[in-house]
């Protein structure tokens, strides 16, 4: 049976650090190549969980981690740095780390800087290219990813990340650039695309830093314990001929033949050598939603239930009731960074993405009230015993199920709903046919088209997938092309689990469930506007229901629930 692989956030400088773990002992860190994250190294999260805490970090602006600044431009230096931070963020002193390709060049440079701090640096495939910096190589190898508003960057994006396993270097297509594999599957593939688009305008931040850094002149600084390696079929492997003949004291270089078990067997004899078993047999890493930073930035963490992880997003301070704020379907509130800052105005505000939607963990029951349980559960593991609950578009039903079915004790102080959608049975069948297509990643790419026009679509006409004049909306469209690039990558991490929750929402008759709710609750409003339309009907289905024109600006319209909810 496979190890459970838990994620995580820690808390470092001015952002977080996310992560992967898997097992209990003492720690070892594990680094991701370029443009990838965490999720290339869940395989050995697994593989050494029966007697270590596997960690593998996500590298600043790749994965879920932030973004180093840009001015000035980071160098491999910075990133070292933010190891260290990170490093201490977990609150290890010292312990074996492996660094590969791109993040094997950070760990020289942390090895160097911190030899205090390493037990052992396994630095697996570290270029040492002869000569001055290629800058016209770099330039062409990292063209800028750069969100465009009519989703141009979808094809171009995937198509790179189809030659990047074709080509070497992608951008140089010919017969003696050709890579003599085959095409990867679609499950690898897409994980691949999900780790680009994640790093997005990031991507190149480190893999640019490693191609400019001269490590040949850092080799003969080393204090601290490394083991330099590579596999005979990696194509960094010549450069072990590179190698400075002696290495430093302490370091050892190790040529690998292209077994992979091998390999796994030597990477665990050397993480057993050097790991703390005593000092650090019972090492957990800190929770950032118990201990969050002062002002209104936004902390993520984890919140872990028995039926699995879910990401939730904490703004916010002071003594008001706590309010929770439930996303739109498909995506996450990762778009709504800016609304969950502004609800915390005086309280701690909270924005939950729903379970399948991008990191949390899928339910194995996908029902209304499984949906509504880990809401509650949630709550409960967060301390929050009264709260004013928000939600948005295709969460609303969701949110009146928890209201109606939980709300007894003052579990749901208040309620505010926006977009709320009253279809009857016929609608709703209609909707859980039509709502979310397929979205099954493709060899052409198309998939990721599907899901951009859906998600741009929403705010042209209701439902999105009508094209007739009575479902056009009148309204200024809000096509943030940044706001959909986040919501379809947050869509398609989990695209086998998109409609989980919007199948749950479509469960519900809302008409009934409103007269249910005892809270008081706001119902926003837009004139003329189809998605809306039954905003009214909403309100005086409630026993204690109110309207409210609903402002097109994000900080106005959560000073209008604030109000409400404050009154």
């Amino acid at each position: 049976m496979a190890a459970t692989v838990r994620k995580g956030f820690i808390n470092v400088g001015a952002g977080q650090v996310h992560y992967r773990a898997a097992g209990s002992g003492p720690p070892i860190i594990l680094l991701h190549d370029s443009p990838r994250s965490s999720v290339l190294h869940v395989p050995l999260l697994e593989y050494f969980s029966d007697k270590f805490t596997a960690i593998a970090i996500d590298t600043p602006g790749y994965g879920n981690s932030t973004a180093l600044p840009l001015e000035p431009r980071p160098e491999i230096i910075d990133f070292a740095g933010a190891l260290a931070e990170t490093v201490l963020g977990f609150g290890v002193e010292r312990c074996p780390i492996y660094g590969f390709h791109t993040s094997s060049k950070i760990l020289l440079e942390f090895s160097a800087n911190h030899p205090e701090r390493v037990a052992v640096a396994i630095i697996d495939g570290l270029s040492l290219p002869p000569g001055d910096t290629d800058h016209a190589f770099i330039n062409s190898y990292m063209r800028p990813f750069k969100v465009t508003d009519t989703g141009s960057y979808l094809a171009e994006e995937w198509t790179r990340v189809r030659d990047f396993s074709r080509w070497f270097p992608w951008f140089a297509k010919s017969k003696a650039t050709r890579l003599p594999t085959g095409q990867r599957g679609m499950d690898y593939t897409h994980e691949y695309a999900m780790d680009l688009f994640m790093a997005g305008p990031n991507f190149s931040d480190a893999y640019s830093a490693a191609m400019r850094y001269k490590a040949i002149a850092v080799l003969p600084t080393l204090s601290a314990n490394c083991v330099f390696m590579a596999r005979e079929d990696d194509v960094l492997y010549m450069y072990l001929d590179s190698l400075p003949d002696p290495l430093p004291e302490g370091s050892t270089m190790e040529r690998m033949k292209p077994d992979r078990k091998a390999w796994l067997n030597r990477l665990g004899e050397l993480f057993t050598e050097h790991a703390d078993f005593e000092g650090a047999g019972n090492f957990s890493p800190p929770d950032p939603l118990k201990n969050p930073p002062g002002g209104n930035d936004v902390t993520k963490g984890y919140v872990s239930t028995a039926m699995g992880q879910v990401l939730v997003r904490r703004a916010g301070h002071g003594t008001g009731t706590p309010v929770v704020f439930l996303h739109d379907l498909p995506g996450s509130a990762r778009a709504d960074e800016t609304f969950i800052k502004a609800l915390g105005r005086g309280r701690a505000a909270f924005g939950i993405d729903l379970p399948g939607c991008c990191d949390s963990s899928p339910l194995s029951d996908t029902s209304a009230d499984s949906y509504a349980a880990q809401i509650i559960a949630v709550l409960d593991e967060l301390g929050l015993e009264t709260v004013d609950l928000v939600a948005n578009g295709m969460s609303t039903p969701l949110a009146a199920h928890v209201a109606a079915n939980h709300g007894n004790g003052n579990r749901i102080r208040k309620l505010a709903l926006d977009a709320v959608p009253l279809a009857d049975p016929d609608l709703r069948a209609e909707m859980k046919i039509n709502y979310v297509p397929d979205l099954r990643p493709l060899t052409d790419g198309s998939y990721m088209h599907r899901c951009w026009h859906m998600l741009r679509d929403q705010s042209v006409q209701w439902p999105w997938y009508d094209g007739g004049a009575d479902a056009v909306r009148t309204i200024t469209p809000d096509l943030d092309p940044n706001a959909l690039y986040m919501r379809l990558v947050d869509t398609l991490k989990q695209w086998d689990h998109a409609g989980d929750a919007i199948g749950a929402a479509l469960e519900i008759d809302v008409s009934s469930v409103l007269g249910k709710i005892n809270a008081p609750t706001l119902v926003l409003e837009t004139e003329d506007d189809v998605r809306y339309r039954q905003a009214g009907d909403a309100a005086k289905a409630l026993s204690t229901g109110t309207t409210a024109a609903r402002p097109f600006d994000t900080v106005e319209r959560a000073g209008v629930i604030l109000s409400f909810l404050e009154g």
